[in-house]
């Protein structure tokens, strides 16, 4: 079987009393593609900002190539290869097509 390049086991996060992300767990080999969707409001956004170190999980474990890892900071995430690329709506501004 082999090794996950990224995994999330039981992660959680919470900003205060409110519960955004619970128990979430990914399994992502090498050569795979993933894709996140959902609903407005359905922690997307955190769950990449967890990932790209801007917040931290409040439970549950980070695993790169098998390997337990703290992701404190972007550049921490950024220095193990992740990154976040931002969504621009209007990239070509004066182009009508």
């Amino acid at each position: 079987m082999a090794t996950s390049v990224l995994a999330l086991k039981n992660v959680n996060k919470s900003f205060g009393p409110i519960e955004v992300l619970k128990d979430i767990s990914i399994d992502i080999k090498a050569g795979e593609v993933l894709c996140l969707l959902g609903d407005n409001g359905a922690g997307k956004s955190t769950l990449i900002r967890i990932l790209s170190g801007v917040h931290q999980p409040t439970s549950g474990t980070i695993l790169l190539d098998g390997e337990p890892v703290t992701l404190s900071t972007p550049r921490a995430a950024a220095d193990r290869g992740i990154a976040t690329v931002h969504q621009f709506g209007g990239t070509f501004p004066l182009m009508s097509i």
